[in-house]
């Protein structure tokens, strides 16, 4: 489900899934690029400070849903530099690693108020054309393992994998225990099939690390945009296809792991 805590009533979510024998398995926070509120690596102080006080709203949000996870991108989404004009690469190599530093103390304040509530904190590696930070496994491991808190984990997207990875299965053996978290979408990010991942792989890679969490679907309409794709009404129809061609061969290739 999406983290926008003033958009959605806990009360009628929750009536919802009650409804519709659902539940909800995680809260995708949303970091949209440009923002003064939520890139949790900005170099302005007040900018992270309501970046983390919007992951704390979360908290609450996902506390009140049931959920147990809120999932976590350490910079702003579609923010593919840090913040400035820089005239060298040194300049730029050192203005990305300060934000690095920014994005660490963030989580780290955020998993603080997770911890309270008994929520965890999921970061999310994605691809180099949207951001700049966090882009593959290694660096998600880095960036857990520098905030510090049992809060905090990895959650892998079969999509970004597909670009940063050399190997998707190898990567998700490599994340271990770790994660906690999984969304999944062919290398075009529509429905499983419609790409060339190796799905098969995949299944057997999180046999093999013994994951028994949420696989979550996030196939999206063929538009630049993830975050205008998912508000498209002429492709609403789609989400059906795409969620029952994901079940269908996710189901078949589960069974063959």
């Amino acid at each position: 489900m999406m983290g926008e805590p003033e958009e959605y009533s806990p009360g009628e979510v929750n009536q919802l899934c009650e409804e519709l024998n659902l539940q909800v398995l995680s809260l995708a926070g949303i970091y949209p690029w440009p923002t003064n509120d939520r890139d949790l690596a900005n170099p302005d102080p007040q900018v992270r400070d309501r970046a983390v006080n919007y992951l704390r709203e979360c908290v609450d949000f996902a506390r009140d849903l049931g959920a147990p996870l809120i999932i976590v991108v350490p910079s702003a989404v579609a923010k593919t530099s840090p913040v400035g004009d820089f005239a060298t690469e040194e300049e730029w190599v050192a203005a990305a690693e300060r934000e690095w530093s920014y994005a660490v103390e963030s989580v780290k304040r955020a998993a603080e108020y997770a911890e309270q509530e008994g929520i965890l904190l999921a970061v999310e590696p994605i691809n180099r054309y949207e951001t700049f930070l966090v882009n593959n496994v290694d660096q998600g491991l880095r960036f857990v393992s520098e905030v510090g808190s049992k809060q905090v984990k990895l959650h892998l997207d079969t999509f970004h994998m597909n670009i940063e990875e050399r190997d998707l299965a190898e990567a998700i053996r490599k994340a271990g225990d770790l994660l906690i978290n999984v969304h999944i979408a062919d290398s075009n990010r529509q429905a499983v099939g419609y790409g060339h991942t190796d799905f098969a792989a995949i299944m057997k890679a999180l046999r093999d690390i013994g994951y028994e969490r949420a696989l979550a679907f996030e196939p999206l309409p063929p538009v630049p945009d993830p975050y205008v794709a998912a508000r498209l009404t002429r492709y609403r129809h789609l989400r059906d296809v795409y969620a029952q061609e994901c079940i269908t061969r996710l189901r078949r290739f589960e069974k063959e792991a």
